[in-house]
């Protein structure tokens, strides 16, 4: 493999470290169940909607190396995305509760405006199909008239929402 297959994984573990870093410094080791939450849901959520044809990950050299049908800079790409979401929240000055639930809907702005239209339209390294009778299926099909289905924002929306609330509740109790 050359170089620049290996581009985006180098990125996305980047700027997840440097996002993790920085919840470390407020929040210790709190962060380290997080962490591995996202990174284990991620794989077994990607792995399982890649395969029921809801989009596929495109073989192409820029996703670089692949774990199953996942490419391996995705983990890090949601680890990044879910805790910068937390850290813009906070540094917005809300509290921690607040913070989580403006994560889930900066998430999925930053998915809705540069993720599917950037990294899916642009660079095609995944490629969206209509699968019927999906998890999503009771959303009417008119609705998905944006780059990816309307359920994929719903994941975007939530996924964040659910992951930094993890956080929220140790970081509350612990």
């Amino acid at each position: 493999m050359r170089i620049k297959n290996f581009f985006l994984l180098v990125m996305f573990v980047i700027l997840a470290s440097i996002t993790s870093n920085i919840l470390w410094e407020s929040f210790s080791w709190r962060i380290l169940p997080q962490i591995l939450l996202i990174i284990i849901i991620t794989f077994i959520g990607e792995h399982l909607v890649s395969s029921q044809g809801y989009y596929h990950y495109t073989k192409q050299d820029t996703n670089g190396p692949f774990l199953r049908n996942v490419p391996v800079w995705i983990l890090f790409l949601w680890v990044f995305s879910i805790q910068a979401s937390l850290l813009i929240s906070l540094g917005l000055g809300m509290d921690i509760i607040h913070a989580c639930i403006m994560s889930g809907w900066l998430a999925s702005i930053f998915d809705f405006l540069l993720l599917e239209p950037f990294m899916s339209q642009m660079m095609e390294l995944w490629r969206w199909t209509p699968v019927e009778n999906g998890y999503f299926g009771f959303i009417p099909t008119r609705f998905n008239r944006f780059t990816a289905p309307l359920g994929n924002y719903i994941t975007w929306l939530l996924f964040p929402l659910l992951a930094n609330c993890f956080l929220g509740i140790m970081i509350l109790l612990l």
